[in-house]
């Protein structure tokens, strides 16, 4: 016992308290006077400091007013707290769209919805609807439409395993290194339906989608129109150990009108050693009508260097989903790379065919790509770079011709007084059909240092094309023009006119400008209109009238938005588990020592119940304590011993091991017992 009373008396000595943390403020200036002199400070807990003045000292401070003290910042902290926990927003906007075109015209009214909201027990929803009328006529075939997309984000299956969930319009998802390579990338598919995707321990992952195939319409509020066919698909992949890594993915495409009923297989392979930077993986490709597609990749970083190559080759009528992917080809890459502070390279090479089964109906061609590129910066205010580019078509047989173009470029940039101006200069010989040409090219970019809220830009550009079937002289001349009048109120503009003509007196005019002006004018609510026209006149030589094109469009704007919630409090460490719980229990006088409230036995009030040594609750009226949005695992949990009332203790004062599941509440009570003296 006498140990305990000592430890007793430490514990009190050193118990920190919630308290005001008061920090002297000290300014220099006119009108301000401060004094201070020598203080003796004395830490005593992390969570507290003691200060003891030295006698005769004095501190003045003028600029506090004394009864503020302990309402410093006070209004920002309770707006703070009275934000309900879980971050949210809610997003409505409308859209009227107007389109004068010759001969028709078209008016479209749409409605956007858009929220969001965090839940700690069920992850992140998403939700983006939209609804549009429009007129019924040949450039809009749909006369009403909508679209509707519910995603849900991190949602704990249990401590081990997190999913997320599409439900609606959406875009098919894998595993990204099933179907993206740096050469070679599967297409997605566009779908009404569902998808999901569950994750386990950042191991493995499970993907699996299902629904109608479709596409998005043209309109300028974008619905959704259904395509006949459906498409199912399910992937795994997993991490085998920390080199390797596999999976595979399946889609299976029945009813659609843009392909033939198949089933297709992706599967690849990863090897990436760790502390190193290289990795290769390899990727095989089959379908259900016994087409198959292979190709390897290597990604290896020596020194500065950074090279990429591979190795590939897709069978003609290879299917993946409802689309077709880039197939009938073979053939050879490398990229290489490198980037410092004041330079940076690149080149590549490429060699592959197309037509590799031979097919009499199809112009077979070798293509023999390379070019090389880079900046360096000079000084400070000055850099340059270029490009080489060299593309050769060898014709494999008499349907095709031989071509190629060999293209030289060049910049220079440099800051003036007056903004930044870029000059590039271009040069290409080409060949095509036996025919030589050249063509050349000179544009000139200019950023105008106007004003911090004023941005101008301009560019000039002229390019002459000759020797081929016909030539050409192209000038265009374009301004950009961006001001924020205030910060709730902006507008932009911009306008390109390009002049075209033709050795044979054909000419061509297009003018294209549109006006912009955007206004937060009340808050959560602002207003937007764009209004563009484009104009193109076509003078044909011999003929005296000019065909002439116009157009103009109107969208407006009017949304309002607003986000509210703050994040949820996390109490408790952190542990390698997904998802929370919570951790509730009563701390009361044990009389009997069975460890069970029975009647009759009194509840102890004002007991702090420690977390993981870091966070605390301490017991109310009825005895109880609570913490919630506790990371999901194993936590540790004590009692403050220096509140016990003597002679009240814990026999075993070792520290409590409890397990918390994902939404679910942990019960832990603490039964004290008599301590004899």
């Amino acid at each position: 016992m006498p140990d305990r009373l000592k430890r007793l008396a430490e514990n009190c000595m050193s118990r920190s308290r919630p308290g005001l943390l008061f920090i002297p403020l000290f300014f220099f200036g006119a009108g301000f006077s401060v004094s201070l002199q020598a203080a003796e400070v004395t830490p005593s807990s992390p969570a507290a400091t003691t200060v003891a003045p030295v006698a005769g000292a004095i501190y003045h401070d003028l600029l506090i007013d004394p009864e503020l003290d302990g309402q410093l910042f006070a209004e920002e902290l309770l707006e703070q707290e009275a934000e309900p926990e879980g971050r949210r927003f809610l997003g409505i906007e409308y859209q009227h769209y107007r389109e004068r075109q010759d001969p028709d015209d078209l008016t479209e009214n749409g409605l956007l919805l858009n929220g969001r909201r965090e839940t700690r027990d069920y992850g992140e929803f998403d939700l983006e609807a939209a609804i549009r009328k429009g007129d019924h006529q040949p450039l809009s075939d749909s006369s009403g439409s909508g679209r509707f997309i519910l995603n849900q984000y991190g949602f704990a299956l249990d401590a081990r395993r997190v999913m997320d969930n599409t439900l609606g319009v959406l875009r098919s998802s894998a595993d990204p290194m099933l179907t993206s390579s740096f050469r070679l990338n599967l297409p997605s598919s566009l779908l009404a339906g569902g998808q999901t995707r569950v994750t386990h321990d950042e191991v493995s992952t499970l993907y699996a989608s299902a629904g109608r195939i479709g596409q998005l319409d043209s309109g300028q509020i974008q619905g959704f129109d259904l395509r006949d066919g459906e498409q199912y698909a399910l992937g795994y992949s997993r991490k085998l150990d920390n080199k390797w890594r596999a999976g595979a993915h399946m889609v299976s495409v029945n009813g659609s009108e843009n392909t033939r009923d198949h089933q297709s297989v992706i599967t690849a392979l990863q090897y990436e050693a760790p502390g190193t930077r290289d990795r290769y993986i390899s990727h095989a490709l089959v379908d259900s009508n016994g087409q198959y597609g292979l190709w390897l990749d290597g990604d290896n970083r020596i020194h500065d260097w950074r090279y990429r190559y591979g190795i590939f080759r897709l069978e003609p009528g290879l299917l993946w989903s409802d689309s077709t992917p880039a197939n009938d080809q073979q053939g050879v890459y490398l990229r290489t790379e490198t980037q410092r502070l004041r330079y940076n390279v690149t080149a590549g090479l490429e060699a592959y065919q197309n037509d590799i089964d031979g097919q009499p109906d199809i112009a077979g061609v070798n293509f023999y790509n390379g070019f090389v590129t880079g900046t360096w910066r000079m000084a400070r205010k000055t850099s340059v770079g270029g490009t080489l580019n060299l593309r050769d078509n060898a014709a494999r047989d008499v349907q095709a011709d031989d071509s190629h173009a060999y293209t030289l470029s060049g910049f220079v940039s440099h800051a003036f007084p007056v903004g930044r101006t870029r000059l590039q200069l271009q040069a290409a010989e080409l060949e095509q059909s036996g025919k030589n040409g050249n063509a050349y090219e000179i544009i000139w970019d200019q950023d105008w240092d106007v004003s911090r809220n004023l941005l101008l830009s301009t560019s000039l550009s002229h390019a002459m094309e000759n020797g081929l079937d016909e030539n050409v002289d192209r000038s265009e001349a374009s301004l950009l023009v961006r001001h924020n009048v205030t910060s709730d109120l902006s507008w932009n503009g911009d306008m390109a006119y390009a002049y075209l003509v033709k050795d044979g007196g054909d000419r061509q005019n297009n003018l294209n400008a549109s006006l912009a002006l955007g206004w937060n004018f009340f808050p959560h609510w602002d207003v937007s209109v764009r209004a563009t026209y484009n104009r193109t006149d076509v003078e044909i030589s011999g003929i005296s009238s000019a065909d002439i094109e116009n157009d103009a469009t109107l969208l407006l704007n009017l949304r309002y938005s607003k986000s509210s919630g703050r994040p949820f409090t996390r109490i408790g460490n952190d542990t390698d588990y997904k998802g929370y719980g919570s951790i509730a229990g009563t701390v009361f006088f044990d009389n009997n020592g069975d460890g069970r409230r029975q009647a009759g036995e009194r509840v102890a009030v004002g007991v702090f119940v420690y977390l993981d040594r870091r966070y605390q609750a301490v017991t109310d009226s009825d005895g109880r304590y609570v913490f919630d949005s506790v990371p999901s695992g194993t936590h540790a949990m004590t009692l403050a011993e220096e509140d016990l009332p003597l002679p009240w203790g814990l026999l075993d004062e070792s520290v409590f091991q409890v397990q918390v599941d994902v939404r679910k509440k942990t019960t832990l009570d603490f039964g004290l017992r008599r301590i004899n003296e």
